[in-house]
This record gives C-alpha cells, sequence and structure tokens, in this order.
C-alpha cells in the first residue's frame, strides 16, 4: 500500500511527532508513506491550501490520509477537502480534536474517519473508527545522572511537567500546588510551537519566580533526544489539563515510565482504565 499523509512537519508541534511515528510504524509494515507537507505557521490561503493539493503524487498512492486539527486550517477546510474529492482518490481523515466547528465537508468526503478514543467517538457523534494514539516504551536516564546534568540537588523530590505550554494545560495550578509542598521543585519542559514563548508563558513564569523562588526550573522546548534526561530527573509528572481531547505529552510520560498525576477528564479516565 501507498499512502500521501498530508501533515505538518519537520516543525514543533504534537501532530508531526505523531505523524513521524504513525509513518515510521507504517513503514514497519512495508507500507509507503508519502509527506505531504502541510504548513503549520503562518497565514492560510486557499491557493496555499490547493498547492498542498496539488504536490499529491496521485498516479503513485493508493489513499489520501489528513491530519485535522483546526487551528491547521483555520476555518478553509471546505475548500480544501473539496479539492481532494476532485482527485477521486480514497480519502482517510484522522481528526485530533472534536470541537464544536462545522466539519460536514470534511466527514462528507472522507471515506474514513479516525479518532483517538471513545471520548472523541461519542463527541464527534458521526460513524467514526478508534485508532488509539499509542506510544512506544522508552529508556530514562537515570536520576542521579539527570539531576547532575541539570543542576539540580538530588535529595530533592521533583514534580514535573513536559509538554508545550498554554492555558489550557493548568499549569498556575501546578504551580500553586507545588507551592504547598515543602522541600520539593518543579521541573518544567516545554514551549510554545514557535517564538520564545506568549503572554500566558510569561505570566505563569512570573507566578512560578513568585510562589516557587528557587524552586522552579524551565527548561524550555525539549528535542526528542533530550527526553530521557528530563524524564529521568522527575519523580512525578502531573497533568492538570483543564480540557483535552487527547494528551501526546500523557502517553510521552507513560512510555518512559514515570508515575503521572492526570486531572479526571474523560480521555485520561479512559487510559486509567486501560491499565495507565
Amino acid at each position: 500500500m501507498r499512502i500521501a499523509m498530508i501533515t505538518p512537519h519537520g516543525v514543533k508541534c504534537g501532530i508531526f511527532s505523531y505523524s513521524r511515528d504513525l509513518s515510521e510504524a507504517l513503514a514497519e509494515k512495508g507500507v509507503e508513506v508519502y509527506i505531504i507537507r502541510l504548513p503549520r505557521f503562518g497565514r492560510k490561503t486557499p491557493a496555499i491550501l490547493q498547492n498542498v493539493v496539488d504536490q499529491i503524487p496521485v498516479q503513485n498512492v493508493d489513499l489520501i490520509h489528513v491530519q485535522h486539527e483546526y487551528g491547521l486550517y483555520n476555518g478553509l477546510e471546505g475548500g480544501f477537502y473539496g479539492g481532494l474529492k476532485h482527485l477521486k482518490m480514497k480519502l482517510v481523515t484522522t481528526m485530533h480534536a472534536v470541537g464544536n466547528l462545522t466539519i460536514d465537508r470534511v466527514t462528507a468526503t472522507s471515506d474514513k474517519v479516525i479518532v483517538h478514543n471513545k471520548f472523541c467517538k461519542g463527541r464527534f457523534r458521526l460513524n467514526s473508527e478508534i485508532i488509539p494514539h499509542g506510544c512506544k516504551p522508552s529508556e530514562t536516564m537515570p536520576r542521579k545522572e539527570a539531576m547532575k546534568f541539570l543542576g539540580l540537588d538530588e535529595r530533592i523530590p521533583i514534580v514535573g511537567y513536559c509538554g508545550f505550554i498554554s492555558a489550557y494545560k493548568g499549569l498556575d495550578t501546578l504551580i500553586d500546588a507545588v507551592s504547598k509542598i515543602p522541600q520539593s521543585a518543579l521541573l518544567i519542559g516545554g514551549g510554545w510551537h514557535a517564538g520564545l514563548g506568549t503572554q500566558y508563558i510569561s505570566s505563569i513564569n512570573a507566578q512560578s519566580q513568585k510562589l516557587l523562588p528557587h524552586r522552579c526550573k524551565w527548561l524550555g522546548f525539549v528535542p526528542d533526544n533530550e527526553l530521557p534526561r528530563a524524564y529521568g530527573a522527575m519523580d512525578v509528572v502531573v497533568y492538570p489539563s483543564i480540557y483535552s481531547t487527547e494528551s501526546g505529552a500523557l502517553l510521552m510520560a507513560l512510555s518512559h515510565g514515570k508515575a503521572v498525576v492526570a486531572n479526571r477528564l474523560p480521555p485520561f479516565r479512559e487510559k486509567e482504565k486501560l491499565g495507565a
């Protein structure tokens, strides 16, 4: 089988990480995957999205697989999927979020719609297939070595967070909670998708300096090859998200064998039932 996968590529983006791991797993099964790069950031226009459609090597693939998240298309799904429909090929769409926006064109054009969990399937209220997000077991750096590299006192218990940072991730709640735990410290890995940060990141950084003076270390964006070091230093990882449809970051922590405390959101409770 040969697949044209439309996805962000080579950028700081959870969907890129997912697509990379998926394409590698498919390749191990003998599937040829052609990555069609969707611009992740910047202005989107119908012409830019049509250019993405035009790059699909229709003579060399058996189906098209679109990685969909609302922010990727800036509300231009109608024209984009119209262009895909004109190719008259089998079309699969993976929905990485299930919000309240109208996506009739997406579902009407797609031959299959994939979601990551039962919560998304129930919220979507359309015929969809569940394929769990998944993760691969990963080794962590020994704690003593990781703490030494990061300049941390190995005697101090470390609460950690690693993932992209935005208001709905609840980092302000985490900072406040750790401030109430004596003789502990907080290690935060992650940043915004592009640039140095956002107003929200600046505000919680100031909050950490006020509530956790000398007890909070910010790592910024953590590349994949440095994740074993970051997780190696963490005794427990916390995901206090206010809302979530899925969390690759939470799965990444689990894949590194970390104890995880997470807000009791429906998709997180599903993982608990599966043994997380």
